[in-house]
């Protein structure tokens, strides 16, 4: 039952912002990869339409489904839930810093915040 509920098409007038703004930002970031849903579902390992059907609102799409799609599309899941995130340069920046050992990185904003001086 619970996984009836947990992958049935969202039909609750209360929903959560995060989802529409999801769905949004899996738009854009398919855009931006020039990737149909179909693509993407299937280099998931999900079911053609999955994708689609999350996007247009008929269905949900559950957390590890969620992850794999971000994979394919090369997107952090931090970045999915937060609106106007995804664009190209801040998904470079993203990588970029999480690619970067910790003291670099402390190195990198201690020279931003000498520029904000």
């Amino acid at each position: 039952m619970l996984d009836h509920l947990m992958n049935s098409p969202v039909s609750s007038p209360i929903s959560d912002p995060r989802v529409e703004v999801a769905r949004n930002n899996i738009r854009m970031a398919a855009a931006l990869r020039h990737m149909n849903f179909s693509d993407i579902a299937r280099q998931a390992g999900l079911s053609r339409n999955a994708v689609s059907q999350f996007v247009s609102g008929r269905s949900a799409l559950t957390y590890p489904n969620m992850l794999r799609v971000c994979d394919v599309l090369k997107i952090p899941i931090g970045l999915v839930h937060v609106p106007d995130s995804i664009t190209e340069g801040r998904i470079r920046l993203h990588s970029a810093l999480v690619s970067l050992p910790a003291h670099k990185a402390e190195e990198v904003f201690a020279a931003i915040d000498g520029l904000e001086r």
